[in-house]
């Protein structure tokens, strides 16, 4: 009876979520303000909050709930496909009240519900480089972006708990590194700085329409391009003359649109991850060992390492050996493992370079064994 009870409701539970998670779904809402646009702002936030109240309420979308219900409804009209207006006029005492039948994009709020609620889970997520470019001739300069940056850079760090590093605000500890930050130099100085990915921002100004919001991330490891974002901005009003107004309105303008255009290139980041793991595999790495007397004991004692999934030896000699191994422990994790095991060995000096994935390690003290 147990069995069945728990099979009726698992089959309650999916038939409330496919429902819920219905393209689009009208609301009758109030919503009052000090004025008629505040009332109506109040009213649409109030059909997307009804929404993510019903999902909680389902029990579906529980984890970190107040959170993830404070962000959404406080970015409300980006759910709302459209609305109607059914009364609206002032209050007795002042103040003004709109009522209003809404339409509220319940595909699109639950898909980011439930990315929110997904990343805000995850542990161990990359130490990502924020910071923004003008490449196009067109692009809005960089040096004029760096609110967009530490929105970006707020959005993972503070919302989604990366480990960000925002370019504008940490550029001053990183003094050898002149001049505006590239992608380049994101790769030649990473053993300074020690990130996994970099977050470009983007902004570029169209003169016969909409500008657009660029954002991409790419692994500096090996220059993967892992996602890009495009989001339409409106274009700068073409009365201002002076080149900073328009650069400020522009980016005033591309302001609305950081936080979901960061939301799904957070996404495409999460579904990335979620790959490279290949259902349970792990990570994939090279590991080379040089110049060891004796290279016997160094494979099966990798296999003891937290995190370890499988091994493969590629090229094996007297006293070098190359593997493939796969590990769910993130790179700098693994490397501090493979200190400590070759030192449990008896390894007590040895020279070691990491590249990505790559982790090599060469004997060094002819007295260590």
């Amino acid at each position: 009876m147990k069995s069945l009870n728990k099979i009726v409701f698992i089959m309650l539970l999916t038939s409330v979520f496919a429902v819920l998670t219905s393209a689009a779904y009208a609301l009758e809402v109030n919503g009052e303000g000090v004025d008629r646009h505040q009332a109506l702002n109040n009213a649409l936030r109030s059909a997307v909050e009804m929404e993510v109240g019903t999902a909680v309420a389902s029990g579906t979308l529980v984890e970190n709930g107040v959170l993830l219900n404070d962000e959404i409804a406080t970015r409300s009209k980006g759910y709302v496909s459209s609305y109607k207006i059914i009364s609206e006029g002032p209050i007795d005492g002042g103040g003004y009240q709109v009522r209003v039948d809404a339409t509220v994009d319940r595909k699109l709020l639950f898909d980011n519900y439930q990315t929110l609620d997904i990343l805000q889970r995850m542990s161990g997520l990359p130490r990502l480089l924020v910071f923004a470019e003008d490449e196009e001739f067109n692009s809005i300069p960089a040096s004029s972006m760096d609110k967009l940056v530490h929105e970006v850079a707020d959005v993972f760090g503070t919302k989604f708990r990366f480990e960000v590093i925002d370019w504008p605000l940490s550029k001053a500890k990183y003094t050898s590194i002149e001049g505006m930050m590239s992608l380049d130099k994101a790769v030649k100085f990473n053993k300074l700085i020690k990130a996994d990915y970099v977050v470009t921002v983007e902004l570029n100004e169209n003169n016969d329409g909409p500008s657009e919001l660029i954002l991409k991330c790419v692994r500096l490891s090996d220059n993967l391009k892992v996602g890009e974002i495009r989001r339409e901005v409106k274009a700068a009003s073409s009365e201002l003359k002076k080149p900073a107004e328009k650069f400020n309105a522009a980016v005033e303008s591309a302001d609305q649109e950081v936080y979901w255009a960061s939301v799904k290139l957070a996404k495409k980041m999460l579904d990335f991850m979620e790959s490279e793991l290949d259902r349970g595999k792990g990570f994939r790495y090279t590991l080379t060992f040089l110049g060891f007397p004796d290279v016997s004991d160094i494979g099966p004692s990798l296999e003891e390492l937290p995190g370890f999934v499988r091994r493969e030896v590629k090229r094996k000699g007297s006293k070098n050996v190359e593997l493939v191994y796969w590990s769910t422990l993130r790179t700098e994790a693994l490397d501090s493992q493979i200190r400590k095991d070759l030192k449990d060995l008896g390894v007590e000096e040895f020279d070691s370079s990491v590249s990505g994935r790559v982790l090599k390690y060469r004997w060094k003290d002819p007295e260590g064994f």
